[in-house]
């Protein structure tokens, strides 16, 4: 039997994914630890001088092997801790920018709220009423460009936000309660903390991209359903005590999720190089699905739709869900 090398490079880097994951969320490993494993950058030099050395030699399985090893540790290790850089996507100093403008403006019953950001932090809250208000600053003092209407919110990153070496932004959103919103966010880059305490909002979705996001729902006066996706970063969830649908797709990214104390929890898993530690809080596994016992007779249900490739999931962390 002949064994494609390139499957075998692929599977130690799923190995070591995993394993270094598994080894955190047990205690073998320190986060401190995993979080330098981007120090071992050097061995892709190595790596890489190894398979250019020893091609057509015997031995030319090694480079591979290494640079599979060192590929997997690095990722396998921001994925357990949700320690993302994203110094290199965006250019310029984060603690240092100029404010804008101050604008505002008011929703009607229902509106459509969609925020686009690439460089920058954001921040979304509410207040009473159906006015919103922006505030914040960039590099250069620039604003994110605003549409504003009875029925719809838009702001977005100025066009060249992503090459801007004069810094990064930071917005601060505060939408209203009173209205019934769906609101959409995508991010690349930074950290996002959005708290709806209060909000009404049908529908919500975030597109997370290299960053980290933590997304309150506890005081929520009502939401249906809510969207999830975050690639190379982080999210922590923190689950509202009424019943809700959500859906979260994770790659190389690690997922931290805050539930209610009592609340039936209910997670659809699909993963691939992925751990959990959904047993150790009691959990029942039935083929991909984990439930607490007596979830059907639950008042409260939290159905959770769980998508995770090469990162982790994990449920009621302390360093995340503590507070």
């Amino acid at each position: 039997m002949q064994i494609d090398r390139r499957l075998v490079g692929f599977g130690l880097f799923l190995i070591t994914v995993g394993g270094v994951m598994v080894a955190v969320r047990q205690g073998l490993i320190g986060e401190a630890d995993a979080r330098r494993a981007l120090t071992l950058w050097p061995l892709i030099l190595v790596g890489t001088g190894l398979s250019i050395v020893l091609a057509g030699r015997p031995g030319a399985w090694l480079g591979g092997g290494l640079l599979a090893l060192t590929f997997g540790a690095m990722l396998g290790g921001v994925a357990a801790t949700g320690v993302f850089p994203t110094v290199g996507l965006c250019g310029g100093d984060r603690g240092h920018g100029t404010a804008f403008g101050d604008r505002g403006g008011t929703l009607g019953s229902s509106a459509h709220v969609t925020v686009t950001q690439d460089c920058g932090d954001l921040t979304i809250g509410t207040v009473a009423g159906s006015t919103w208000n922006v505030t914040g600053e960039s590099g250069d003092g620039r604003p994110p460009r605003i549409d504003g209407a009875s029925a719809s919110l838009r702001i977005t990153s100025p066009d060249d936000s992503v090459f801007d070496l004069g810094g990064t932004s930071h917005w601060n959103l505060v939408v209203p309660r009173d209205p019934s919103i769906d609101l959409e966010v995508t991010v690349n880059g930074g950290q996002s903390n959005i708290t709806l305490a209060g909000a009404t909002v049908d529908t919500f979705q975030i597109d997370a991209n290299a960053g980290s996001v933590d997304l309150d729902l506890r005081e929520i006066a009502a939401i249906r359903a809510a969207t999830i996706d975050v690639n190379f970063g982080s999210v922590t969830l923190r689950l509202p005590n009424r019943s809700l649908t959500a859906a979260i797709a994770a790659n190389a990214a690690s997922v931290a999720i805050c539930a209610p104390a009592g609340a039936g929890l209910r997670f659809e898993l699909d993963s691939a190089a992925a751990s959990n530690d959904f047993a150790s809080h009691g959990l029942v596994q039935t083929g991909k699905a984990w439930a607490t016992p007596g979830y059907a007779e639950a008042t409260v249900r939290l159905e959770i739709q769980v998508d995770v490739n090469a990162g982790s999931i994990a449920l009621d962390p302390a360093r995340q869900c503590a507070g």
